[in-house]
């Protein structure tokens, strides 16, 4: 079969190939077969079952998804061929109400398995680890990836949406919600740091926070973007009117502005990579009892990773089809006003 007859529900096998290669690897590792109440966290301290709903560490990482859900339904906005008049817009009420219960649910979760002081302790940005605690958090552990990724989502994005032969129609359908992300990821960060310019400064140059987010970037293409791209390219898809014609060969400025973030994005995924090497992979990771030589493989690192951001990873695909669905609603409704 081509690769470009491939279905679009294939996008959805990526994610579920992730979690099955990667609890492969941790079960051959561990010499197990069922491995759910085995130690498998990098801080040596939780199992797998722990690990997969770390409700705290969750937590902790609402506004680094919140800020990204925003950028990428943005984007998508403006490089998509809707017109708003999906099914999708319809569906925001449940969907608003399978969200809140989801973040109850992770709330009293968190409480219930890793307790109070964990769970605020995430929450209030103080939090990067089991073990450690630094001023910004999560958010600041995730900044560099954060930043990258304004790079990486259009072009994974517009790569998608050739690779499933869809059309693109570049437009500003989804420049409030990029303005809202701009505005997320600045107020953010200028709130949970003492200063911003020195917080960026400092994630930019430490090894450690440069290799978690050669991780981070790693695991948002495999497991966080393909569910809510599924969704939003099916409802689109089944929209009246819908146009499947293919246009990527007439976006030929559009290429190049792609080409151009690929290049920024390979450079700074490339130094990213680099600084921490130099440093060793092993020596800045975690070092439980059960690491084999006393270091922790990068395989390891992003087979458990992939594990531990399963509950970021449903908060991310609702949130994102949450903002989809409300801006199709909000076309649809300016277009009946204006008929």
């Amino acid at each position: 079969m081509p690769l470009m007859t491939l279905p679009l529900c294939s996008l959805l096998a990526v994610p579920l190939m992730v979690y099955l290669l990667s609890y492969s690897y941790l079960a051959y590792y561990h010499g197990q077969v069922f491995i759910f109440d085995t130690i498998v966290h990098e801080g040596g301290t939780f199992t797998l079952i722990q690990d997969t709903f770390y409700a705290s560490h969750f937590l902790g990482h609402i506004p680094v998804h919140t800020t990204l859900a925003f950028f990428l339904v943005g984007v998508f906005l403006s490089l998509s061929s809707g017109n708003g008049e999906t099914r999708l817009r319809r569906k925001i009420d449940p969907i608003l109400v399978v969200l809140v219960f989801f973040l109850v649910f992770s709330f009293f979760l968190s409480l219930s398995m890793f307790g109070y002081e964990d769970t605020f302790s995430y929450l209030a940005q103080k939090k990067q680890s089991v073990v450690r605690y630094e001023e910004g958090g999560s958010w600041n552990l995730h900044m560099p990836s954060t930043m990258m990724q304004v790079l990486l989502i259009p072009v994974y994005l517009a790569a998608v949406t050739a690779f499933f032969r869809r059309p693109m129609r570049p437009s500003l359908k989804g420049g409030l919600y990029l303005l809202s992300s701009l505005g997320l990821f600045i107020s953010f960060g200028a709130y949970f740091n003492t200063g911003l310019p020195a917080a960026i400064c400092k994630v930019w140059t430490d090894p450690r926070y440069l290799a978690h987010s050669v991780r981070e970037l790693i695991t948002f293409p495999l497991t966080y973007y393909p569910v809510p791209l599924f969704f939003m390219l099916k409802d689109i898809d089944a929209a009246p009117n819908s146009d499947r014609a293919p246009s990527w060969k007439r976006l030929t400025s559009l290429n190049i502005c792609f080409a151009l973030l690929v290049v920024v994005f390979v450079a700074g995924f490339a130094y990213q990579s680099y600084i921490p090497l130099t440093h060793g992979i092993g020596n800045l990771a975690q070092k439980p009892a059960f690491a084999q030589g006393g270091k922790l493989g990068i395989s390891y690192l992003l087979a458990a990773h992939y594990f531990e951001h399963f509950l970021d990873t449903v908060y991310f695909s609702l949130l994102c089809l949450l903002l989809y669905g409300a801006a199709t609603r909000r076309s649809a409704a300016m277009r009946e006003h204006d008929e």
